[in-house]
């Protein structure tokens, strides 16, 4: 094994562009996934003759796929130092060396016209399990490269500027396309499939090249764990039958439940993920049947708000950094609040403004919005990043993929939830499909729901960061314990405000912590 103390301190050095950049490819690669989002459903109605009822049927299976397979890459990929291919290329590049070419190859497949229905079913269901691969890969990162906060708040805030120019030059370039390949025939979004297909490859290739990992040791020996023997003592492992396997992959998505500040981050990120899912969602209906705006003022507001949000990001980069997760949360979330009122506001007032204003106000006050929700979503991924620190004090092991997995998995059923009881609520008030104005009922219906209803949940995602511990000062001494028994250092020798800062974390007694839990193992006796 590698000497823990040797091999860990890369991880608080300053991280090289190479390395930042090399990650920001996993969200400029994006332009594959916004291809899928935004044109798979048209594409199939519309040139290959597939019934709207299939097509809904097949895009929802793919999403469902994705949410359960994600637990199962986080688990392989936390083991693939346990094998020789883990240990040549690291955990995680393992995974991306099959996922990256398997991810283009059914990604391209659902571009090509005149296959049967089952090559369509099958392609869409396999390219979003190997995209689980890679998001898998992509959510653990920060807390493998670096254990240096700056470090991790300067790859969260380069992701988000990685994703916010990936989706601006997707817009501009789509139209230039269509104007150059029109938009009425099946060879246009092809060509433009297989454009994005090879880009997105490209660039993950080059993330492939960048990225850093942490080195094989104790800590990242995560499969030594699986067997009968004490958690952090290695050679244990042993040949696992696939029905003790398939257990073990279970209990290890449920029993991160344990962790109490995941929980409390939890209570963050869901809050986080519903409150955008709802503008994201009533944003169009808000803009055309409250506002009574037209949609090319969304499309500007969306182009506008994305070349904001990427001088956002780099203030939020640096305020996160000094004052913490939590504290930059509250700040994004606040200014958030105020926002929707003032939206409320607009809406009540819409008729009596003239168009042309209410236009200009609705962008404005967009820009304070996404000012607010860059603050918001940067403070939550920040605040991930420390929570495999605490996962490893409790079990010893590094489990990025584990916790990134089920971030996804989460994500997807509690969206897909939100997108229904929205719909349902909507009919509920008479909502009338296809129609160019909405019954008053509605429409204040409408207000109401995009305005209030994400103030309420981000009230709760504030409430939330009120019971967060892991500020910047407690993440040293939670590092300082961990590297202090890495290097073989006893448990009865830690200090009492050591001890109730763990308790605190992981919401179990320390005596408890380090291995000597089941948290990994279910079968494993303390």
């Amino acid at each position: 094994m590698s000497d823990s103390q040797g091999a860990n301190r890369p991880l608080i050095a300053k991280l090289s562009w190479k390395a930042k950049l090399g990650y920001s490819t996993f969200s400029l690669s994006y332009v594959m996934q916004t291809m899928i989002v935004t044109w798979q459903m048209f594409y199939f109605t519309t040139f290959l003759g597939v019934s709207m009822a299939v097509t809904a049927v097949l895009i929802a299976t793919g999403k469902i796929v994705a949410s359960v397979i994600g637990p199962v890459w986080g688990y392989i990929s936390d083991r693939m130092y346990r094998n020789a291919l883990g240990r040549r290329f690291g955990r995680r590049r393992s995974i991306l060396i099959f996922a990256i070419p398997a991810n283009f190859v059914f990604y391209l497949l659902l571009w090509i016209p005149n296959l049967p229905i089952p090559v369509y079913f099958f392609a869409n269901l396999l390219y979003w399990a190997f995209f689980a691969g890679i998001t898998t890969v992509q959510y653990g990162l920060p807390s493998e490269m670096t254990e240096n906060p700056t470090q991790r708040a300067q790859l969260v805030g380069v992701n988000q500027i990685a994703g916010a120019i990936g989706g601006t030059f997707l817009s501009v370039l789509n139209v230039y396309l269509f104007t150059i390949w029109g938009k009425d025939n099946w060879e246009s979004y092809f060509n433009m499939a297989l454009l994005y297909g090879i880009i997105g490859t490209a660039v993950l290739m080059l993330g492939f090249l960048s990225i850093q990992e942490r080195p094989f040791d104790e800590s990242t020996n995560v499969s030594d764990a699986d067997g009968n023997g004490t958690q952090g003592t290695s050679g244990t492992a042993g040949h696992i039958g696939a029905g003790k396997r398939l257990v073990s992959v279970v209990w290890n998505f449920l029993s991160v439940l344990k962790v109490k500040e995941f929980r409390n981050y939890l209570g963050l990120y869901l809050s986080e993920e519903m409150f955008r899912t709802v503008r994201g969602t009533l944003n169009t209906y808000f803009v055309i049947f409250v506002l009574l705006l037209d949609p090319q003022t969304v499309s500007l507001a969306t182009g506008v708000n994305l070349l904001f949000g990427i001088a956002c990001v780099g203030f939020f980069m640096w305020v996160t950094a000094k004052i913490g997760g939590p504290r930059a949360y509250r700040l994004g979330g606040v200014e958030v609040i105020f926002v929707f009122l003032a939206m409320f506001a607009l809406a009540m007032t819409a008729s009596s403004i003239p168009t042309g204003t209410r236009a200009v106000l609705y962008i404005g006050l967009g820009l304070f919005m996404n000012f607010g929700i860059t603050g918001v979503v940067n403070a939550t991924q920040y605040t991930y990043t420390f929570i495999p620190d605490v996962d490893e004090i409790i079990t010893s092991k590094r489990r990025e993929g584990q916790y990134a997995a089920i971030n996804s998995t989460i994500d997807d059923i509690f969206s897909s939830a939100e997108t229904i009881v929205i719909g349902l609520v909507l009919e509920a008030t008479g909502f009338v499909e296809g129609a160019q104005s909405q019954p008053p009922q509605t429409v204040f219906a409408l207000a109401c729901l995009f305005s209030f209803v994400p103030i309420a949940i981000c009230i709760v995602g504030i409430v939330f960061t009120f019971r967060l511990r892991l500020n910047r000062e407690n993440h040293e001494q939670l590092l300082a314990e961990i590297a202090r028994l890495r290097d073989g250092g006893s448990m009865d020798d830690v200090t009492p405000e050591t001890r109730t800062l763990v308790e605190s974390l992981t919401g179990m007694p320390y005596e408890q912590c380090w291995g000597h839990n089941n948290v990994i193992n279910v079968a494993h006796k303390a």
